[in-house]
């Protein structure tokens, strides 16, 4: 009687519903926005947060190599990365988060982006620095900025 019952009950679970979205439905609408948007950047907001960056230097100044090994904007207008600052020798690990906006969008892969840091650990930033840039996205985040 408890083999039948259990088969019984396993034969239910796998023909329970079936309707839940899929992933194809849920890619093709592409990454959730709440933020506002310029008119006409939905295609390059897409591609921004659909992309993670790897690997991104957030400034061109001179001094301490600052780098963020991974670095993703998000559709409610915060961005998060984690990184290192390295001076001389010496290595250390840090995270920032923060704010982001679109300023314009040229194509959908072309934009002025702005992001202020909102939390930082990283040595020689400071919290409520922004950065401005020009950004072109690629299939693996910005693939290149022009800071301005």
């Amino acid at each position: 009687m408890l083999t039948s019952t259990l088969l019984f009950i396993s034969t239910l679970t796998a023909c329970g519903d079936k309707s839940a979205a899929t992933p194809a439905a849920a890619a093709e609408t592409g990454p959730k926005i709440s933020m506002t948007i310029p008119e006409g950047a939905k295609a390059f907001a897409s591609a921004l947060i659909g992309s993670p960056t790897k690997d991104f230097a957030p400034t061109d100044a001179d001094g301490a190599a600052f780098m963020y090994t991974s670095l993703q904007f998000r559709g409610d207008g915060t961005w998060v990365a984690s990184g290192y600052v390295e001076a001389m020798d010496e290595r250390m690990e840090c995270a920032e988060s923060g704010q982001w906006s679109i300023e314009e969008s040229m194509s959908k892969t072309e934009g002025t982006i702005a992001w202020t840091v909102g939390e930082t650990s990283c040595v020689g930033r400071d919290q409520g620095s922004s950065t401005r840039a020009q950004v072109t996205v690629g299939s693996s985040g910005i693939s290149s900025a022009m800071f301005r």
